[in-house]
Formats: structure tokens, C-alpha cells, sequence
């Protein structure tokens, strides 16, 4: 076996970063785009919860996942969940497409029914429960895997306390949204300029935690508001800009009519696409590829994408994107392209 030299060895992990954004590019022509809802239906009739995009799957997303799954009538989603649920470190978002029930989430109950949404807070316990006769058929998106590559993926579930990391510590620990916040006054020393920043330092988790207590949860389909912009009609769903405490997961909803076309753009975020309703075609990059309601596209990041309304009834598309941490990283970048046509 060939022993590298020290000069050898340091000099090739230097160019692994030199060439890792040329790599990256290839990895993206060659990703899986289009997932069709029948495979999917398929294996979700051999089990309940389905992994669509996701790594470890092969997909090339690094900051979000998505899974279908089903909660069988009058069930509750972990069967034997009796009081807390779990909770993870990850932002969570769920979308309903069939069925009715409710949510408790640290302790607040939200009803739900199809076409509704929930932004579940990070490191809330949450259960989710199916009331109605029939199967609750759903998607799920979580940033499982940047929390996963930053070493800070903490998932709590009743069912297995042996695994719990923070929940053992006591009644109050179950409680908190954030492990072991503390206010300003724990960790205040004097009073100069250093020991002030220390101690809003310690009192960042606790702030955190009122905000995100505060923060909307629930959105109900009636309630969204399409509105025209370069990219077509859209409706934002889950911002920080209208009362959600989110700092990676975004979604935002777009509506095409029959015949029409979307913008097209490329962003330096990824984003994963559920067709919620109709039918049509989307060109990504030099590829085109026709799709049908329940169909799943994993976009990839900084290619250009467009959509058309290739069906006889309204298209619509919701995205659950991670612009929102790639804002807070200083990284976000969206360019603009053709103007959709109908606005």
C-alpha cells in the first residue's frame, strides 16, 4: 500500500475545496429531479412512511428532506405515543392532503383538514393524530440533514427515552423548546461592555424560545392570498416576514392557469416541489419533464427552472425551500429570468 507523504496528503485536501464547486455542478446534471406519485403510492401500500428526496437515498440535497406518509383512521401517527410525541432539532414542515384530525404541539391543540399546513417549532413535542374515517395522507419536509452535517441533530421520542439527550434531565427540560435556556441576569458580572454581550450570549436560547412560542403555526388553505409577481402568481406560506419564527425552511405556494407559463429563476438554495394540484412541464437547465398532481420535483440548486400549465384546470405547486438559511448565512442569490406570462 502506497504511504502518501505529509506533503502529499495536505496538499490534496486543499484541492478538495478548489474543486469541490466544479464537482458539485456535475452532481447536480446528474440528479434525480422527477418523483411519480404512483411508485410512491406503491411502496407507501407496503409502508406507512415513505422517503422521497433524501440523501441517504442518493438525492443530492443537503439542507431539507421529504417524505409521504399515512395515518391509518383513528390512529395516532407513533402508536404508542401517550403524552409528549417527540421533538427534534430540525424545523419541520407538514402539509395535508387527505383526511382530517388534529396536532398537539407543547400542549395546544391545532385541527386540521386538506390543503392545510403546520410549522412545527423546533424542539417542540408534537403528536399528530387522524380523527375522521379514512386514511390522512400527508408530506413532510425537515432540514434533518444540515442539522445532521452540523453535528447538532437531536431527535426525542417517547417510545425510546433511552435515546433522549436533553429530556432526562427533569419535568422542566421536557417543557423547553430549547435545551436549557438561561436568562441574562444567570451569567451578568459587572458592568462593562464585555459582560453585557456575555450575558445576552446566555440569554440568546431563552429569547429564542419566547419567540418561537409566539410564533404562527397553523395555516389554513382558505386563507392564503395569491398575489402577481415576476414569477407568477404566488402565495407565501411560511416566512419570517409574515409571523413565523422559521430560520431555514421557507414555502411558498404558486398557482398557474391552463396554458400558461411561471417565471424562470435559479437561486442558491434547494427546493423541493409538491404538485399539489393539475398537471404540466417543467425545463430544468436543458431537461424537461411532465408531470401530474402528487408528482415530486427535487430542484437543483442554481439551475434554471420554469413551469408550464400543460392541464385543462389551475396548476399549483407548493416549494419548501431553505432560502431562509442560506439568508442567514449571507448566501442567498436568486436571478430572475423570463417574466411569467399571465401577470
Amino acid at each position: 500500500m502506497e504511504v502518501k507523504s505529509v506533503k502529499e496528503r495536505h496538499s490534496e485536501l486543499a484541492m478538495h475545496s478548489v474543486k469541490f464547486a466544479k464537482e458539485e455542478q456535475r452532481r447536480r446534471k446528474g440528479q434525480e429531479i422527477l418523483f411519480k406519485w404512483p411508485d410512491i403510492e406503491k411502496q407507501l401500500g407496503e409502508h406507512k412512511h415513505i422517503y422521497v428526496v433524501d440523501a441517504r437515498l442518493g438525492s443530492n440535497n443537503h439542507t431539507h428532506r421529504l417524505w409521504y406518509d399515512v395515518i391509518p383512521p383513528h390512529t395516532e401517527e407513533g402508536q404508542e405515543w401517550r403524552t409528549l410525541g417527540h421533538r427534534h432539532t430540525v424545523e419541520a414542515i407538514i402539509y395535508f392532503l387527505k383526511g382530517h384530525g388534529h396536532s398537539i404541539i407543547d400542549g395546544v391543540r391545532y385541527d386540521w383538514g386538506p390543503g392545510d399546513l403546520l410549522s412545527v417549532p423546533m424542539f417542540s413535542w408534537h403528536r399528530h393524530i387522524n380523527d375522521g374515517d379514512e386514511p390522512v395522507l400527508r408530506i413532510a419536509s425537515t432540514t434533518g440533514p444540515l442539522s445532521l452535517a452540523l453535528g447538532q441533530a437531536v431527535y426525542e421520542d417517547e417510545r425510546y427515552p433511552e435515546f433522549w439527550v436533553y429530556a432526562q434531565e427533569g419535568e422542566e427540560a421536557r417543557k423547553t423548546l430549547i435545551p436549557g435556556g438561561g436568562s441574562a441576569e444567570s451569567a451578568r458580572v459587572g458592568n462593562n461592555r464585555s459582560a453585557e454581550l456575555y450575558a445576552e450570549q446566555v440569554a440568546f436560547a431563552m429569547h429564542e424560545e419566547q419567540l418561537r412560542r409566539k410564533s404562527k403555526v397553523l395555516v389554513k388553505q382558505k386563507d392564503l392570498v395569491f398575489e402577481p409577481t415576476a414569477m407568477g402568481q404566488l402565495a407565501y406560506v411560511v416566512d419570517p416576514r409574515i409571523g413565523f419564527h422559521s430560520k431555514a425552511l421557507g414555502v411558498v405556494m404558486a398557482e398557474i392557469p391552463p396554458g400558461k407559463r411561471s417565471g424562470a429563476h435559479r437561486h442558491l438554495y434547494d427546493e423541493i416541489d409538491l404538485i399539489v394540484g393539475g398537471a404540466g412541464r417543467v425545463i430544468v437547465e436543458d431537461k424537461s419533464f411532465d408531470f401530474e398532481t402528487l408528482d415530486v420535483l427535487s430542484i437543483p440548486v442554481f439551475q434554471w427552472h420554469q413551469y408550464f400549465n400543460t392541464g385543462s384546470e389551475p396548476l399549483r405547486i407548493l416549494a419548501v425551500n431553505t432560502r431562509l438559511a442560506m439568508d442567514n448565512l449571507g448566501l442567498s442569490l436568486t436571478h430572475q429570468g423570463e417574466k411569467a406570462d399571465y401577470v
